[in-house]
């Protein structure tokens, strides 16, 4: 039987509690995830160029307000024109982004708080469906 590769996600959070509470919950829930996260948006945009697969990787989660040379957003939308179809999942304790252009960068919006059962309950099926459409497309 062929090992199949595991449910990939990327985290883009500079808050070191929410980081290490979302990257315990997903693995706890999802034997299957690996978590790859990032405090700077410089260092998640050189991964995300690393793996230039827009297939490779099933969900990104993105926190707007972040170090680096690229806010979240922008980040989304450079995720966009590299061809990435996985979902974004875009999120903050600060004013929500302009509504159209979540809808342009076909993103979802989580605002901050949030519990963190309930974020699970709703990343893990993102991941997961695109997860197995990837799966069924290497058969």
């Amino acid at each position: 039987m062929q090992n199949q590769p595991a449910m990939h996600i990327l985290h883009l959070e500079d808050d070191s509690p929410l980081r290490e509470v979302l990257k315990f919950i997903l693995s706890s829930s999802e034997p299957s995830v690996n978590v790859h996260q990032f405090i700077s948006s410089d260092d998640a945009v050189k991964y995300i160029e690393e793996h230039p697969n827009p297939e490779e990787i099933d969900l990104f989660i993105l926190d707007i307000r972040v170090p680096g040379a690229m806010d979240g957003m922008e980040v989304a939308q450079h995720i966009r024109d590299l061809g990435f179809k996985s979902a974004i999942v875009v999120t903050s304790a600060y004013r929500r982004p302009n509504p159209a252009l979540l809808a342009s960068l076909d993103c979802k919006w989580m605002p901050k708080p949030w519990h963190i059962m309930d974020a699970t309950q709703e990343l893990l099926p993102l991941a997961r469906q695109h997860y197995q459409d990837r799966l069924r497309a290497t058969d």
